[in-house]
């Protein structure tokens, strides 16, 4: 339902989802700096270094772009001449991307649902998934629809939340990510919609790194790495489509 918090075991939970994206648009790069503490841009500067070799003409999709911050990452270290892409299936968080740009140098954004991707079959060399996996619909669906439009020889780039291995740090975590996030979410959030419980439970709701790894196995994508953060907390997985 519109206006309620998403249930993320929900397999219908996709307009629930973007009705809380929306919710929260105006104030989410703030939040997110701020419950991160900061670190978000550091996980998401990993992301960028782990890029493959781009040349001029080749294109590049941000993909659960929200707000841009990726994309703003992106662009800052691709060559002068590729394309860059950005897509989400939330409007009003992808309307906030242009003001991140200089003049004529924002992405090509596109509304779109990551399970029925609008590209053509292997048109990009890079895909990146910041933070999003969780929310789409059927990951396995979404994976398989980025391995389709990734060329052969590509890398997609997603990094996720995940649930820390280590006991000590994973009670600590779990007390800050379950009681402090949430309420601290909510007072400044200014929406109705519980978006900061969502996400706890989304994550703790989620696949583990290596059942995410054999998913995009059996889409034809060849894990190279899966990079833990915060003690594992947080997971950059590389993969690349086999080139045929």
């Amino acid at each position: 339902m519109p206006g309620t918090t998403p249930d993320p075991r929900s397999p219908h939970r996709g307009r629930a989802v973007r009705g809380m994206f929306a919710s929260i648009a105006p104030r989410y790069d703030r939040l997110n700096r701020l419950l991160s503490m900061g670190l978000d841009q550091r996980w998401r500067a990993a992301l960028v270094r782990s890029l493959p070799e781009l040349v001029p003409g080749q294109r590049v999709l941000d993909l659960c772009a929200g707000t841009g911050d990726v994309a703003q990452a992106l662009h800052g270290a691709l060559p002068s001449g590729t394309v860059l892409h950005a897509s989400d299936f939330c409007e009003e968080m992808l309307k906030r991307t242009p003001a991140k740009f200089e003049p004529g140098a924002a992405p090509r954004l596109t509304v779109g649902d990551a399970m029925a991707l609008p590209y053509a079959d292997q048109g990009f060399q890079a895909i990146s998934v910041a933070f999003g996996l969780r929310n789409i619909e059927s990951p396995q669906v979404g994976l398989a629809e980025m391995a389709r439009v990734l060329a052969p020889g590509g890398r997609l780039l997603i990094l996720e939340f995940s649930r820390p291995e280590r006991k000590i740090f994973s009670a600590f975590y779990r007390f800050y990510f379950f009681r402090i996030l949430p309420l601290m979410g909510r007072l400044l959030s200014g929406s109705e919609i519980d978006a900061y419980r969502y996400l706890p439970e989304s994550v703790w709701a989620f696949p583990s790194p290596a059942e995410i790894g054999r998913e995009m196995e059996q889409v034809g994508l060849v894990v190279r790495e899966q990079r833990r953060f915060l003690m594992g907390a947080v997971v950059l997985h590389v993969a690349d489509r086999v080139a045929r």
